[in-house]
Parts: C-alpha cells; structure tokens; sequence
C-alpha cells in the first residue's frame, strides 16, 4: 500500500450525505471495563470505547477486555472503539483488535511531521475492518507532535476520513484551553469541506460543550471520559446519571447557523 493510500475500511467509514445533512453529534464515552462498557450501553452511547485512564490518554486496557466486547456487545447497536495507545505501543497491539470493532485509534506523539504520522497510520496493522481514527492532540508540544491543523492536512492528503482531536496531558486543563473558539471553527469547517468526520475529546465538561455550540462549533461527535465519572475523575467509576445528561443533550436540537445566514434546527 502506498503512502498516504486509505485501508478499504476508511473508505467504507466515510460520513454519510444524511449524517453531513443532519449535522448529528453522536456520543463517545470512554470505559475500562466490560462493566462500565454495559453502563454506556445502558446510556444509550453512540460509540464504547475502551481505554486504560490510569496509564494515559489513550493507553489500551487488556485485549482480552476487547475480545469479551465483542461476546457482550455485538449486535447492541453500539460501536466500539479500541485505543491503541501512543505510536510505539500502537504497533504492539493493534493486531489483537477484533475485526468486529468500527474503530482503533491510535497517538500521535513523537511523530514530528505529517508524512511521519502518514507511515504510521498505513503501517499499524489493524483489522481490514477496522476504521483506523487518526489523532490529534490540542497540547501537540507536551506530545513532541504537530498540531491539529497539520494533523488535518495530513488526513486530507492521505485521503482518510475521521479526525479525533484530544488532550496528551491530563492536568485539569481542558480541550477548550488549548484552542480557542476561533482555532475549532476553522478546523472544524475545513474538516467538513474535505468530507472528514470530527470528535472532540479532551476533559471537555458539559457546560463546555453548550458554550462551544453556541459559539458556532458543532463537531461531529463528543468523547467524554472524566465528566461522565464520580466527582468528574477520569480515574473514578462511570456515573450512569451524568451519561444520561450527555445523551439528552447531544439529542437535543441545537441551532445550526447555514452559509446564507438563516438557520436551521437540526437533532444533536
């Protein structure tokens, strides 16, 4: 495969015209366990996935985790999700996602340009059907990485088709800190010219959520780990009633502004 080719699965895991039409933000929450993982399920996520707070951003929890997932969950109408960790520890485990999954996604610290972040994505050896889900992270220096905007650029040039955008470091510091209205908007918009699905992630609270909507920034899809925990510790135990909060407010209709400057009530 080329450099910069997209595996058959990207091409399959484009963003439908109705989802680009309906502007939907679908719901990611991030679980540790084949118990918290039937809570989400409960909550009526979009998308479960697995990671291990505890060891980073997106370390992977135990494969054998991934493989129960697949036992619990397969034909529950959810996606799953595996984090792979960051580009070393991807390479390790990203053979064991089960070819059930939709997503892996992996992290890019270390990886200085694009065409570095291009080679690893083509050589992480996920599933055929597995969508891989390049990253991003909006504190790229702690991460000895390039920023989102190049992160973009280089999903555009390799013909891929998502984009999470996330935090490395997990100090209290949120999605929002890192980049400002006016720095989401322009990749958000970018990523929608170019056909690229967008999740925010990155310690993101709910009342964050609200104000950046109403500041214009409406991803495709919201990742949220700690503000869906006890006392909003991404460490803590999954808190059934806060999913529920999430779930209603990505169903709820949010005000879409349109390019002629009228606008349009659409579900989130």
């Amino acid at each position: 495969m080329e450099l910069g080719s997209p595996r058959p699965s990207d091409l399959d895991c484009r963003p439908s015209a109705s989802e680009k039409s309906k502007r939907k933000s679908r719901l990611l929450v991030s679980v540790r366990n084949l118990h918290e993982a039937q809570l989400a399920v409960d909550g009526g996520v979009d998308i479960v996935d697995f990671k291990e707070p505890l060891r980073g951003a997106l370390a992977a929890c135990d494969p054998q985790v991934w493989s129960g997932a697949v036992a619990a969950f397969a034909g529950a109408g959810v996606m799953l999700s595996a984090a792979l960790g960051e580009s070393e520890s991807a390479m390790q485990v990203a053979s064991q996602v089960p070819a059930e999954f939709t997503f892996a996604k992996a992290g890019p610290s270390g990886c200085r340009s694009g065409e570095w972040l291009q080679r690893l994505w083509d050589q992480l050896p996920v599933p055929e059907s597995v969508a891989l889900v390049p990253v991003a992270y909006a504190d790229h220096e702690a991460a000895t990485t390039i920023t989102p905007e190049q992160v973009l650029d280089a999903v555009i040039e390799s013909g891929r088709s998502r984009l999470l955008i996330d935090t490395f470091v997990k100090d209290g510091r949120r999605l929002p800190d890192h980049l400002d209205r006016q720095r989401l908007t322009d990749i958000l918009q970018k990523a929608q010219a170019h056909d690229v699905w967008v999740a925010l992630a990155g310690s993101v609270r709910l009342r964050e959520k609200h104000r950046l909507e109403r500041e214009g920034c409406f991803p495709d899809c919201w990742g949220v780990r700690g503000d869906v925990c006890d006392n909003s510790d991404r460490c803590g135990l999954i808190d059934p009633g806060k999913i529920s909060l999430w779930r209603r407010s990505c169903r709820t209709a949010s005000v879409v502004p349109c390019e002629d400057e009228t606008c349009v009530s659409v579900l989130g």
